[in-house]
């Protein structure tokens, strides 16, 4: 590389401002989120017609949403490593096609036990989804905006649970369940020549892997501004072990190994919330005796207040640090279940909601942020990857949690405090992990935190 002014890959990508690049990335990152949280949710919206025209009681439907869970699990440990050893962007198109040639597998299928076996695969090449794109984005940004990009591109799957209630009010009656799983096909076949031809690996990531990488001089030059003088980015020190075992050191290393149990108990504790917590609609509408527009109402107010957190804890994140924003976020969430309880079925109760609703999902998204600070860019996507799937173990219990408080005959009080332990919990382990020495800590000057 023709060079004036040689830097390390760090102090040069965080002193870059924001731009077009930038932006070009976190847009499509977010975009590909946007078809996860629409293709791994797919199946609960389009359950009614599954059941009717497979011929079978609905609650056989969960056989196939068990074996994208069992996918889901088995993927979160087994695809992120992979990004860390050949690029986020040749494993992204891997892992899109094999979710778009499931679902279409899905559309040629008259019978449960087809349609089963392909969600596992959808969930088994879905799940690493996030970590991988958050991975991206973070990578790419500057130390000051890491948890902006984060959390914005995160907020996709939000935008994924839009474009699933569109599809239930213009697709599903005219076009069935197939034309549900048609747009899960072509959602990924759009995208997939744009990450080809688009979507870089990160800086860090190629630097780390390979100093001598023939991409690293191009990728250089599109992320610096015109007129600018060049660089030569200077080579990380070589890992004395091997990948592997560099790997498991980023992650269970000594003074790492607590960081990371206490990582995946605040990844726990809000998927327990989530899982659990999709019963809701059951509650509001058996428990709390709320018409079906009302219950339709909170489920749009609770989308709409999910991505106004998500979009806007970044923001506070990278200018007051985890410590402050994340653990403050989780422990407003717990109050917030617990006042839908105390209020239900008052107005003041959709007040709850929305600030339940708008601290839990923050929350949610600040969690591979977090993860993203925590690792280093060389086992960065696997230790984001392994967090969710730890916490996927959470989704087993769901079924559970409504069966127990449907049958026990517990209130709108005594749900909604029980859905507020893991809240709660998650804000304390927040505050305890960022307490410990070597946890990603504000930098005041410049405005981010490590």
């Amino acid at each position: 590389m023709a060079t004036t002014r040689p830097t390390d890959v760090d102090s040069f990508l965080d002193g870059l401002k924001f731009s077009r690049f930038h932006l070009a990335i976190l847009a499509l990152c977010t975009a590909l989120t946007a078809i996860d949280g629409y293709e791994l949710y797919v199946v609960g919206w389009v359950l009614p017609e599954l059941a009717k025209d497979f011929g079978v009681p609905r609650t056989a439907i969960t056989a196939a949403m068990v074996a994208q869970q069992v996918g889901m699990l088995l993927g979160g440990f087994v695809i992120p490593p992979l990004a860390d050893r050949i690029g986020r962007p040749r494993l992204l198109l891997v892992c899109y096609a094999g979710m778009m040639l499931s679902a279409l597998a899905i559309i040629t299928t008259d019978a449960l036990i087809p349609f089963t076996i392909c969600r596992f695969f959808a969930g088994f090449f879905g799940t690493a989804m996030i970590p991988i794109l958050v991975t991206l984005s973070s990578e790419t940004a500057p130390r000051r905006l890491r948890s902006t990009m984060s959390t914005i591109t995160v907020s996709g799957t939000m935008v994924g649970a839009l474009l699933g209630a569109l599809m239930q009010g213009f697709i599903l009656e005219p076009f069935g369940w197939r034309g549900a799983f048609w747009i899960a096909v072509a959602m990924p076949a759009v995208m997939l020549p744009l990450i080809f031809f688009f979507l870089p690996d990160s800086l860090r990531a190629l630097v780390a892997r390979d100093p001598e990488d023939p991409a690293i001089p191009g990728l250089v030059r599109r992320m610096q501004p015109e007129g600018t003088v060049p660089v030569t980015l200077s080579a990380p020190p070589k890992a004395e072990r091997t990948g592997t075992a560099t790997m498991l050191a980023d992650i269970f290393g000594p003074g790492q190994r607590f960081k990371t149990f206490l990582m995946w108990g605040i990844a726990i504790s809000s998927f327990i919330f989530i899982t659990a917590g999709v019963w809701k609609t059951t509650i509001f509408k058996d428990v709390i005796g709320l018409p079906w527009k009302q219950v339709a109402l909170i489920n749009g107010w609770n989308t709409v207040a999910g991505l106004v957190g998500m979009l806007s804890i970044g923001f506070f994140i990278d200018r007051f640090g985890f410590k402050r924003v994340m653990s403050g976020t989780f422990l407003l969430a717990a109050l917030g279940s617990v006042m839908i309880g105390l209020t239900a079925p008052t107005l003041v109760m959709y007040a709850a909601v929305f600030g339940m609703a708008m601290c839990q999902h923050g929350g949610q998204a600040s969690i591979p942020a977090l993860a993203a600070a925590l690792y280093p860019p060389r086992s960065r996507a696997t230790g984001i990857g392994w967090t969710y799937a730890a916490a996927r173990v959470a989704s087993v219990g769901a079924p559970f949690f409504g069966d127990f408080v449907l049958k026990g005959g517990f209130g709108p009080v005594g749900i909604f405090a029980m859905l507020a332990v893991p809240l709660a919990s998650a804000g304390i382990l927040t505050f305890w992990l960022m307490s410990l020495k070597g946890a990603p800590q504000v930098v005041r000057a410049g405005h981010g935190h490590g």
